[in-house]
């Protein structure tokens, strides 16, 4: 068994995501993705996610990635604007993201389906490979049914006729709506309770107020109790990043996505006795403390600041991202992690021997670089994309090939800063 998979044993058997051991989504070199989608795409939150996993897992591709989100569309609105839109992007993938919005039409999906096997032979005829991605769902409660709209009640027969369409065309679906709605309705009476506990204070400090008591117990109880809410952002159709991250990994893991990063192995005294997809140099052990730089072929999934609640409601989604630290035959205590000079975290010994998954840090130089990766991206898909659809739209052939070349450059840009660089580590005592 390989280093990887020993570090990531145990992560394995509480991952509900590996026993649906479904194929992967292959990319190739040189891909064009268009993500195709209505206001939640349009958003460019968990399509810049996805694409910023897959920049950073195979940064050698040259991958291109490009949004056609429109809000308030369905699959009619695709069918209108596929020419202009989508195809004029010239892709090799076309990942369509709809129903939140044709779901408005009934009960029955005959007419969605009907328009996304159009959309199929749209994407076919390109020529393109189809990926299908059902809807979200809707944070409204819908776990309990007193509290479940219409719209997302709807939303789970089209996500099932989807995955029967996926099956006769033989094309890949993701349905992200299940697996969402189990673990933000879980969440949502805990996310209600906070907005009242939010405004508690406020009441408490009136003492004629009936029920001032029995508030401050309820708040206290809360208290002891160690409840920890997460706010998922956003509103209950178009969630913030902390929803859209957990959308990310959902359709991540159902495309069977590589979760391995790369993966180190030292002894305390210094020796090295394994890495994969990685190389380790310039080891120094010396006063209980190790010293080395490590040469990574790829990078981890970006993690931005304001999505880190989503792995406290979903701390399956580090395991898409396993950038592996293993050192064995430090004594017991604490140990701060340093990256290029700036600490990472502190872990324990123990965590250490076991096999420390990076990625679960969030400040320091990765922190950095991945949000400097975002950045980028999201420049990318705003007003450069935006641009050169407007442009595609017009039929302005100069406005097309300006636009284009922007793409082009930003492009290059993002890329330089998915190649990995060495990074220098030091690990030593807690002080």
């Amino acid at each position: 068994m390989t280093i990887l998979r020993c570090l990531a044993a145990a992560a394995l058997a509480a991952c509900a995501w590996t026993a649906s051991a479904a194929p992967a989504f292959e990319v190739k070199a040189n891909d064009v993705w268009v993500m195709v989608g209505d206001s939640i795409t349009a958003q460019r939150f968990h399509s810049n996610y996805i694409e910023a996993y897959y920049r950073t897992r195979y940064p050698e591709l040259n991958l291109r990635f490009r949004n056609s989100g429109v809000g308030g569309n369905r699959t009619n609105h695709v069918l209108q604007r596929f020419d202009y839109d989508i195809a004029a992007f010239k892709p090799t993938i076309v990942s369509v993201e709809l129903g939140m919005n044709d779901v408005g039409g009934g009960d029955d999906p005959a007419l969605y389906i009907k328009e996304m096997k159009e959309i199929l032979g749209k994407i076919g005829a390109v020529p393109a490979r189809a990926l299908l991605i059902s809807s979200s769902p809707v944070n409204d409660g819908s776990l309990l049914d007193a509290w479940k709209s219409d719209r997302c009640r709807r939303i789970h027969p089209y996500t099932e006729a989807l995955k029967k369409l996926g099956q006769e065309e033989n094309v890949p679906v993701v349905d992200q709506y299940h697996p969402l709605l189990a673990l933000w309705g879980a969440n949502k009476p805990v996310e209600e309770a906070a907005a009242i506990l939010a405004r508690i204070p406020a009441l408490t400090q009136n003492p004629a107020l009936p029920g001032t008591d029995a508030l401050r117990a309820y708040a206290k109880a809360w208290q002891d109790a160690g409840r920890t809410p997460v706010a998922l952002g956003g509103d209950p159709v178009h969630p913030g990043p902390v929803g859209q991250y957990m959308m990310a990994a959902e359709i991540l893991a159902g495309l069977g996505a590589e979760r391995n990063v790369s993966a180190a192995a030292l002894k305390a005294d210094g020796t090295v006795t394994a890495a994969e997809r990685c190389r380790i140099t310039d080891v120094t052990a010396k006063d209980g403390s190790l010293s080395f730089t490590r040469h990574d072929e790829r990078l981890p999934w970006p993690l931005p600041q304001a999505a880190h609640d989503a792995a406290r409601l979903m701390p399956a989604l580090y395991d898409l991202s396993r950038y592996m630290l293993q050192i064995t035959g430090l004594p017991e205590g604490q140990y701060t992690v340093q990256m290029n000079g700036k600490p990472l975290a502190k872990v324990t010994a123990r965590e250490l021997a076991e096999g420390w998954n990076l990625s679960t840090a969030t400040s320091g130089a990765l922190a950095e670089r991945g949000n400097a990766i975002l950045s980028e991206i999201a420049l990318l898909q705003g007003s450069l994309n935006n641009a050169f659809r407007a442009a595609s739209r017009s039929g302005d052939a100069a406005k097309i090939a300006e636009a284009a070349k922007a793409l082009d450059a930003q492009d290059a840009k993002i890329a330089a800063l998915c190649r990995p660089a060495p990074a220098q580590f030091v690990i030593a005592p807690a002080r």
